[in-house]
C-alpha cells in the first residue's frame, strides 16, 4: 500500500444543471491536495470532468480520483 491512498471526490451531475456545487467539490479536493502534498491542478480538474459528463443525458455520479502525482482518473456511473 502506498504512503498516500488516491484523494476521492464523489460528485452528483444533472444533465441540466452539471455538476452540484462544483467549486465546493475542488475547493474540497485542492484543500486536500494541499494538505497531503499532492499535485492538483483545478483548472484541468474541471475540464476532465466537463469532457466525462459531455453529452449525458440522464442523472449520473461522478467520481474523481487523485494521485499524489496530481494525474486524475474519473468514472462517471448513470443513477
Amino acid at each position: 500500500m502506498s504512503p498516500h491512498p488516491d484523494l476521492e471526490e464523489i460528485m452528483r451531475f444533472d444533465p441540466e444543471d452539471g455538476i452540484a456545487n462544483l467549486d465546493e467539490h475542488l475547493d474540497r479536493l485542492k484543500s486536500a491536495a494541499e494538505a497531503q502534498g499532492f499535485k492538483f491542478d483545478r483548472h484541468a480538474a474541471r475540464n476532465e470532468l466537463q469532457a466525462a459528463t459531455f453529452g449525458k443525458r440522464r442523472p449520473a455520479t461522478a467520481r474523481l480520483l487523485l494521485s499524489p502525482t496530481g494525474a486524475m482518473a474519473i468514472e462517471v456511473t448513470i443513477s
